[in-house]
């Protein structure tokens, strides 16, 4: 066996354990994953998430039907069906969401046919228009307290009393 021979084998030997250490390596991540996959799996719990799962697309619908509700009754096609309870309560929400609309107008400026004063008493506030609020602070009073007859300044209790 000559020199050269020897290197050709050599380098295969080091190829093929080239080879095996990749392979030990897939090996190795192959077992990692099916193990956090398993342990992933055995964590489920099938029928929470069908529970879940319903409640989400229960809680969906619902404010489906709300958002369709509110926009029947902002444009005033709100339908006519149900018992008196029902209505009733469909008018009262009616009433206030066009009260709000109306507060919602007049505090963006766009105002409409509401005054000042009808938007302050809907939104509960005094009937002072917002440009006369002062910013801040408010004022002092006019007129300022007239200071004590006594002008000695004391900490705690008075003299000659």
């Amino acid at each position: 066996m000559d020199k050269s021979e020897f290197e050709r084998i050599k380098a295969e030997e080091k190829a093929h354990l080239r080879k095996l250490r990749a392979l030990k390596q897939q090996h190795r991540d192959a077992k990692r994953k099916a193990s956090t996959l398993s342990a992933l799996n055995s964590m489920r719990n099938q029928a929470l998430e069908d529970e879940t799962s319903a409640m989400t697309d229960k809680l969906m619908r619902d404010a489906a039907l709300s958002e369709a509700r509110f926009e029947l009754a902002t444009e005033g096609d709100a339908p006519v069906t149900g018992n008196a309870e029902e209505l009733d309560r469909e008018a009262l929400a009616k009433a206030e969401a066009e009260a709000l609309v109306r507060q919602m107008k007049a505090q963006m400026g766009g105002g409409g046919d509401v005054s000042a004063t009808e938007a302050a008493q809907n939104a509960g506030s005094p009937s002072v228009p917002d440009s006369a609020k002062p910013i801040g602070r408010t004022p002092p009073p006019a007129e300022a307290p007239p200071p004590p007859a006594n002008d000695a300044k004391t900490i705690g209790r008075q003299r000659g009393q």
